[in-house]
């Protein structure tokens, strides 16, 4: 069991989001997912620590309440993949005979593809096919740039969202935020500095729309995706260079692709525009992507064979002025029924 304690950004977070009547289990959920102790947990949520929530996951958790047995039912409604929504739910604390129950025959447990990606014997998905969706064959019919370089395979896609979808998207984003993390450690506290609103987790048709405008505009289906993720930067923050996919034969890869396998498309949105810095810069072309609101940036972590793409390193540049809102969403080598859309 962890013995992390909480640090004064997150002690922050948790006052913030208790002092708005946000769901305490949900808040211990998100705690747990980033590895705190319980013991510090406890210490700083006092009275407000949901009583009889298990202090390890799996199948000692609690039941499954209404609302999540709802929640459950509208994503596999949505095709979400049945491993993801498992991942959340025992990451929340709920038991996996509950979840079971509530899931029936789309419950992934330890059988059919979920043990197979786990001893290594699924099948590679099609990698030339995956590095051309609809997007890239442009049958969308949208004004897609793609840009000149043969480093990476790079798009800049304006007006993808309207100036009404990106107010409403930014207003549930600053309702919902918590402080960035990353999936590998770093001695550099500042790696990161911008703040994280998990939309995924939000029950809004706003957001299950784009979710669906997203995966349909790019052409893989969202069982192949993972949640809409939003991110703040006020002045002075950034996310200096990293990669989106996870490095082969890494402790990272271990935790975070082993099932859903690597990370491959990324769909970027900028939702607003009045900011001075905060540029996306990409390192291997030396271009910088100023925010636009509604613009959306889209590019292929790995080569056509598969392999990572190490050109894709890019930057989060220091907002000077004003502040930047995003929206990202990250599509998986691994799903559940096609992948594709049919043209």
């Amino acid at each position: 069991m962890s013995t992390k304690p909480l640090n004064a950004a997150w002690k922050a977070w948790l006052k913030e989001n208790v002092d708005r009547q946000c769901d305490p289990r949900q808040l211990v959920g998100i705690l747990i997912e980033q590895q705190f102790s319980m013991d510090s947990i406890r210490e700083c949520m006092g009275p407000m620590l949901p009583a009889g929530f298990p202090l390890t996951h799996g199948l000692a958790g609690r039941p499954l309440d209404r609302s999540w047995k709802t929640w459950v039912k509208e994503n596999i409604d949505r095709e979400c993949d049945p491993r993801a929504l498992l991942d959340i739910l025992v990451k929340h604390g709920f038991s996996l005979d509950s979840i079971a129950a509530a899931m029936g025959s789309r419950f992934p447990g330890e059988t059919g593809s979920s043990r197979a990606a786990l001893s290594g014997t699924i099948d590679e998905p099609d990698f030339r096919a995956l590095s051309k969706p609809r997007l890239v064959r442009n049958q969308s019919g949208l004004k897609l740039q793609k840009v000149d370089t043969d480093k990476l395979q790079l798009y800049m896609l304006d007006d993808f969202m309207t100036a009404g979808q990106c107010d409403d998207i930014a207003a549930l984003i600053a309702e919902h935020l918590r402080p960035s993390t990353v999936t590998l450690p770093s001695a550099d506290r500042y790696f990161r500095t911008s703040s994280t609103c998990d939309l995924s987790l939000i029950r809004s048709a706003v957001v299950a729309d784009l979710d669906e405008q997203i995966s349909q505009t790019l052409g893989i289906r969202l069982p192949y995706s993972e949640g809409i993720q939003g991110q703040h930067y006020n002045v002075g923050q950034e996310f200096k260079a990293h990669t989106d996919f996870f490095e082969p034969a890494t402790d990272e890869y271990r935790e975070h692709a082993l099932t859903r396998g690597n990370r491959t498309w990324t769909f970027m949105v900028y939702l607003n525009e009045d900011v001075e810095g905060g540029g996306t810069q990409f390192h291997a072309i030396g271009r910088t992507f100023q925010p636009r609101k509604g613009r959306a940036l889209i590019w292929n972590n790995l080569y056509p064979d598969g392999t990572p793409n190490h050109d894709t390193l890019h930057s989060g540049m220091p907002v000077l002025r004003g502040h930047k809102t995003i929206i990202t969403k990250w599509f998986r080598e691994r799903g559940t029924g096609p992948m594709f859309y049919e043209d």
